[in-house]
């Protein structure tokens, strides 16, 4: 291994180096030109003869003939660059641009498709069951997507969808407290994985969500493959979050992070029955949205839009409950309901849940939420209405009042059918936007749609 990875420093150093100063990785995935084929600047043959076979796939292993320090060496395709070469990742994790003719295999038939459309097919035979949660794994699989690709920062360009990490279960992103019950989406999706093994890992699990927001009425959002899987865990990102309890924390947001302690509502509510320190919550809302490239408004479309789908279970993250009534139907409720309902902090202690037919909504201990109820005593406020709950960190956005203009205007019917267009078309964009950080070799020449 020590001389292998001399002989692959010395080509860099005599010659592919400056291929990765120079190249720019292209938004389309390379086929084969034909011969005599004049191609534009900026234009590769995928673009220029619009042909459909793929030479080289994302993910595949391909062997060298050269340079000569490199002949013999095996890689997995990462992806096209600009002109005729491909982005190769060798065994040690190096990345090297290398030319089409010094890849074994680029005079032989091309490689196996990826069927897209039959892909899409399946995923969306498996998206109702019955015997999951509200008879759909759509609202699980959107958070999967989500959650594998919340990691990403601008700062250090790592973390983000490519990779797929969490699958390894010794590493940070699968014992991240905030991932946990996304083992189940994995263990779901692997069927269909193992039918179209070309497939990465990484682009299924983001088809798998793109395919659910549409099936349960969202909006379509066009997919672009090429994301490659990482090897190991040693891929995860670091814990660089803000730390909690003296701990280092992940990169993913933190429900209540900044808040006063305590239960007593008396000590730890203002006038208005905000939680003390929520000031403090929004501003880390801010940073960890920040460090991926959004702005306030895209935060906003972001959680309007994807803390719409499921519930929350108290044996995974703490929480209980679920946001809307319709929690498998795309709609604008989650911020109507937000700005119209009434909304109470509840803890595990507030019993009176159980007796008024509300007992999913009681968090697991140390926990504190939301809820559209108020015990008799106060008024019985809720008490007829569909359980749901909020988050503290769902409620920043009604008392932040930059954030919650963006609420206001998204809690407007405007379509006669519990959905507003401006919310549709900023989520979708918001959420492709999430799902393609940090990615180097995405294409849209195979499949849009």
């Amino acid at each position: 291994m020590a001389r292998r990875s001399a002989l692959l420093l010395s080509a860099g150093v005599l010659g592919i180096v400056p291929w990765l100063l120079t190249s720019i990785f292209q938004p389309q995935t390379f086929v084969a030109p034909r011969p005599n084929m004049t191609l534009r600047r900026g234009q590769t043959a995928c673009r220029a003869a619009g042909a459909k076979e793929l030479l080289f796939q994302p993910g595949q292993r391909v062997t060298l003939n050269g340079p000569p320090a490199m002949a013999g060496s095996q890689g997995i395709v990462i992806g096209p660059v600009l002109g005729n070469a491909f982005a190769i990742q060798f065994d040690n994790g190096s990345v090297f641009h290398i030319d089409l003719h010094n890849i074994e295999g680029s005079g032989t038939p091309p490689a196996a498709k990826i069927d897209y459309n039959a892909v899409r097919a399946e995923l969306k035979t498996l998206m109702d069951d019955p015997n999951w949660d509200d008879g759909s794994y759509g609202p699980l699989l959107i958070r999967l997507a989500w959650h594998s690709s919340g990691t990403y920062s601008k700062y250090t360009n790592s973390g983000g969808s490519e990779g797929a990490a969490m699958r390894f279960v010794h590493g940070t992103e699968a014992k991240d407290p905030e991932n946990a019950g996304l083992d189940h989406a994995i263990k779901y999706l692997q069927p269909i994985k193992d039918k179209y093994p070309l497939m990465s890992y990484s682009d299924m699990w983001i088809l798998a969500a793109y395919v659910a927001i549409e099936h349960m009425g969202g909006p379509s959002i066009g997919f672009k493959p090429g994301r490659v899987d990482a090897p190991s865990e040693k891929a995860c990102p670091e814990w660089d979050g803000p730390a909690i309890d003296g701990q280092a924390s992940s990169r993913l947001p933190h429900a209540e992070y900044g808040l006063v302690e305590g239960f007593d509502r008396d000590k730890v509510l203002d006038s208005e029955g905000r939680i003390l320190g929520w000031e403090k919550l929004a501003q880390h809302m801010r940073d960890v949205f920040y460090r991926m490239g959004f702005n306030d408004r895209e935060i906003v479309a972001l959680m309007t839009g994807g803390h719409l789908w499921g519930r929350c279970h108290p044996e995974h993250s703490g929480y209980a409950g679920p946001w809307v009534e319709e929690m498998t139907k795309w709609s604008n409720e989650y911020a109507a309901d937000m700005i119209e309902d009434p909304w109470r902090m509840v803890s595990h202690g507030d019993t009176w849940l159980d007796s008024i037919g509300a007992a999913e909504l009681r968090p697991a201990p140390g926990k504190r939420q939301y809820v559209n109820k108020f015990p008799p005593a106060e008024g019985g406020s809720g008490l007829d209405d569909p359980n749901q709950m909020m988050l503290v960190a769902d409620m920043v956005l009604l008392w932040d009042p930059v954030f919650r203009q963006t609420l206001e205007e998204y809690a407007v019917d405007d379509t006669g059918s519990d959905d507003n267009h401006a919310l549709r078309r900023d989520f979708a964009a918001a959420y492709k936007k999430l799902t393609e950080l940090g990615t180097r070799t995405l294409t849209a020449c195979p499949f849009a749609h």
